[in-house]
């Protein structure tokens, strides 16, 4: 192909286009050609949108239409169920109306008929008041008669047990005191108690003749609070099949053991081992009320048991007089030792007070209460033994006036009294320039002949500077030893 132009034959290697003229013309053709599809183009498309714009517009018209129908019916619904909702609230509205208006016909009806009903009521109920009052005071009153009724009946036990334990009173010719038997022994008095020292020929006051009295005297005491339904502040244990002598409880150890170690005066009781397996086993230790010996070699040999049985015989007279003073018996000063430790004299006293009792008719004015059944605001006591007791309930030695009378006499502590007991006897004591000696204490003399000691005859012999030896006898043998200087 040769160019029109320049005429120059086409190679497709070094010359494609002859010049950029002859490649321009080559090129218009074409180029029209595309613009003219692109005019074309654009005009199907303008027509392509205007159609799309038409039929848009027409949809969007037709949606709005419906939407519009849509919510005129759904508006209609909600009219509908609306008004259906207000249909219904005025037949509730109507119903509770008619019901309220019922309810309140029958409440006018119920309080119509409590009205009727109800007519006296008041008075009614004040009559019942009146007369649940009044039983209540009459049984009240019946209940002081059956407790002043209980209490003569224990006064009456008491004195015909006293009576026939045969208590005495019997007035000394020597001393002018009075001097008490209970079971034909004399009470002991136990502020001379060791009076065999200074009158060896008294029989009240050898071991056998102590414990007999007390022995008496802790039975008495125990009948008494049976029959009185009272419980000791120190505990009494009577003798039993495990043991067979009486003892009594210091105050703390009262009522609260199950099981105690009972003394005796044996050389196992007072040995270390034992007190300590006792204090190791914290076990209670009762006090004794006999003693085996005589009071002057008991407190030589065993002083621990000496101040136990001192304890126990001021426990026992410290139970008396708590008794005495429990049921209005006087003893005399509270607070003075020698009063308390007076166990005859208290015991009399208490018989004397129970004796002047009238057992053959009960008081009608029963203490506290009128016949009426009304309260009393004083009273007087007067003769009050057997009311006071911790097995009745109206005269409660438990309760808050049972409490307030025994606050009222307030005893001095046992173990002070048995202080001053043991100052008493020991300063009571005489203190001898020879001393009496048995057959075994002369062994030691006869085994030395040698000794320092100085022996001299009861019977008159010389002095000799030599032991003189006499045949052997039981008890005292008459001979003296005087201790050298």
């Amino acid at each position: 192909m040769d160019c029109d132009i320049c005429h120059r034959g086409h190679d497709a290697q070094k010359l494609p286009f002859l010049c950029a003229v002859d490649a321009r013309n080559s090129l218009y053709e074409g180029r029209m050609k595309i613009l003219y599809a692109v005019l074309e183009n654009e005009h199907l498309s303008k027509q392509v949108n205007d159609t799309s714009a038409t039929n848009t517009k027409n949809s969007t018209n037709l949606s709005t239409v419906e939407l519009s129908l849509a919510q005129q019916r759904m508006s209609e619904d909600r009219t509908d169920q609306i008004l259906a909702a207000a249909e219904r609230l005025r037949e509730e509205i109507k119903a509770a109306r008619e019901e309220i208006r019922g309810r309140k016909a029958a409440l006018a009806r119920r309080k119509a008929d409590l009205a009727a009903v109800s007519d006296g009521l008041v008075q009614r109920r004040f009559k019942q008041q009146q007369e649940l009052d009044k039983s209540a005071q009459v049984l009240r009153f019946r209940w002081a008669q059956a407790a002043e009724a209980t209490a003569n009946t224990r006064a009456f036990l008491c004195t015909e047990a006293i009576r026939l334990y045969g208590l005495r009173r019997a007035k000394k010719t020597s001393s002018g005191r009075y001097e008490y038997q209970l079971g034909k022994a004399p009470i002991i008095d136990p502020t001379a108690m060791d009076c065999m020292r200074i009158h060896p020929s008294s029989f009240s006051s050898t071991p056998e003749a102590i414990s007999t009295s007390l022995a008496h005297v802790a039975h008495i005491l125990i009948l008494i609070c049976h029959y009185l339904s009272i419980r000791l502040p120190a505990e009494i244990t009577l003798p039993h099949r495990d043991y067979p002598r009486p003892t009594i409880f210091n105050l703390n150890g009262s009522y609260q053991h199950s099981r105690a170690s009972f003394p005796g005066f044996s050389g196992s009781s007072s040995s270390p081992s034992y007190q300590r397996e006792t204090e190791s086993q914290r076990i209670p230790r009762p006090r004794p009320l006999f003693v085996d010996k005589p009071l002057n070699q008991l407190a030589k040999e065993d002083p621990s048991a000496y101040s136990f049985f001192l304890e126990g015989v001021t426990l026992l007279a410290y139970n008396i007089a708590w008794l005495c003073c429990s049921q209005g018996v006087s003893i005399g000063d509270t607070s003075n030792f020698e009063d308390i430790c007076s166990m005859g004299r208290n015991l009399y006293a208490f018989l004397l007070s129970a004796s002047a009792r009238d057992f053959r008719t009960v008081n009608t004015n029963a203490t506290g209460w009128a016949p009426n059944g009304g309260e009393v605001a004083e009273e007087g006591r007067g003769n009050w033994l057997g009311r006071y007791t911790h097995g009745g309930t109206f005269y409660f030695l438990g309760s808050a006036e049972g409490t307030e009378l025994i606050r009222t006499f307030k005893l001095p502590s046992p173990i002070k009294s048995a202080d001053k007991l043991k100052k008493k006897l020991i300063g009571d004591a005489p203190t001898p320039d020879w001393e009496v000696l048995d057959d075994d204490a002369w062994k030691v003399e006869d085994l030395h002949p040698t000794s320092n000691a100085t022996t001299v005859g009861a019977q008159g012999g010389a002095a000799k500077g030599s032991t003189t030896k006499t045949p052997s006898r039981s008890g005292s043998n008459g001979w003296t030893k005087v201790k050298h200087r």
